[in-house]
């Protein structure tokens, strides 16, 4: 039964392929990366146009909408490691976004390295940005400001790719900090209070940002080899509630890799994952009919990839549902490339999801972020990769 239901998706997929290649443009950007290890759509000129930001392996840069002019904003030529992810939030009230940073990226190391700190924007973006330290976690790998605590302020969520200590492939010594930085009143030289608000999870590649229960009030979506989990505040350590079973199997080839939260045209929430760690397997969980039931519905979109490796929910046509928006990092073949892949919802309590493929092969995937560039009013996409060391805007022209 498995197999006739992949077959009927990738069915409808193959449908989709010229009519994504007629509504989507290229342009290549100006720029050429190292690693494109993170991208954001983010008015950072104050114009009221988006402009992209991207992690570079040893830069960190903003691109000026409309002409695309590069501004370095940090430059690390002489590290020895890398830049990996980065997060945008005004720490000081000056009303200029500024950016926390996560470097010395050191994929087999555990136990050292790892530097978290926030570069702050002068009143000109275009000139030189200042480098604050922060703290020390080894495979910092993700960052996200939340409100965690309620309390009306922003935290910083910090989230080391593996626990300290931890050995592959189990990586099981240990579980990952979850750490949670408060800015100390807006003064830029003092250190800013840490917390641990868990340390269970193992090998959490990715989270989001979310509002699942309608309260107004953050929480956060985590992927991991447990699978996707549910984390909310509930004093000194978080609530966790496990929703997805992520895939099953012998690590490191388990539980979930990226993830976002979407939503369906009546408003029901839908989550979307890469399966398993650095994985193979496009997967959306739906909730399940009887909503008493623990789990959500594991549906699999999508095996014809290698190493997804980006995941977007967005509007980008006339309907109300969220499409999903899927990077793939590596090629599979000649057959089944690298690069941007949109799913569009059909059926989605039975699985069924249009897959839609734009210029196969054009990036290598690490990141994408969706905007709307032109100001059309229509979502555009723009894609950064690794081995192709390129970033590129695709223009939605529906």
């Amino acid at each position: 039964m498995f197999l006739r239901l992949m077959s009927s998706i990738l069915l409808i997929a193959n449908s989709g392929i010229a009519n994504a290649e007629s509504s989507w443009r290229s342009e290549v950007l100006p720029i050429e990366l190292g690693v494109g290890y993170a991208v954001l759509s983010i008015d950072i000129s104050g114009d009221g146009r988006l402009d992209i930001a991207i992690v570079d392996s040893k830069r960190i840069v903003w691109l000026e909408n409309p002409t695309w002019k590069t501004h370095v904003i940090y430059s690390t030529p002489d590290a020895a490691n890398d830049n990996v992810c980065f997060a945008p939030h005004d720490v000081d009230g000056d009303g200029h976004v500024d950016f926390a940073v996560g470097h010395d990226w050191q994929f087999g190391n555990s136990d050292s390295g790892g530097k978290i700190g926030w570069l702050h924007s002068p009143s000109d973006p275009r000139q030189p940005w200042t480098y604050y330290p922060l703290a020390e976690e080894p495979t910092t790998h993700r960052m996200r400001w939340i409100d965690w605590d309620h309390d009306g302020r922003q935290e910083l969520v910090v989230v080391p790719l593996k626990g300290k200590g931890t050995k592959p492939p189990t990586f099981a010594e240990s579980g990952i900090r979850l750490l949670a930085f408060s800015p100390s009143n807006n003064k830029a030289t003092e250190p800013w209070p840490m917390k641990v608000i868990d340390d269970s999870l193992h090998v959490m590649h990715n989270l989001d940002v979310v509002d699942m229960n309608g309260d107004a009030e953050q929480e956060l979506l985590a992927a991991s080899f447990e699978g996707v989990t549910h984390l909310e505040h509930a004093g000194d350590h978080a609530k966790k509630t496990l929703l997805g079973s992520g895939q099953a199997g012998t690590a490191p080839a388990i539980g979930a890799s990226e993830i976002r939260l979407g939503t369906f045209g009546n408003k029901e929430p839908y989550i979307a994952t890469i399966e398993p760690w650095h994985g193979d397997k496009v997967v959306v969980y739906t909730q399940p009919v009887n909503r008493e039931a623990a789990l959500w519905t594991r549906h699999v979109l999508d095996e014809q990839l290698k190493w997804g490796h980006a995941v977007a929910c967005t509007n980008i046509d006339d309907d109300d549902d969220q499409e999903l928006i899927i990077g793939v990092r590596d090629n599979l073949g000649e057959e089944h490339r690298s690069g941007v892949r949109i799913f569009d919802p059909k059926d989605p309590k039975n699985g069924k999801w249009e897959r839609k493929l734009i210029e196969p092969g054009q990036v290598a995937v690490e990141d994408l972020a969706a905007g709307d560039f032109d100001g059309d009013g229509d979502q555009d996409i723009v894609a950064v990769g690794r081995a192709t060391h390129n970033a590129v805007i695709y223009w939605n022209d529906r």
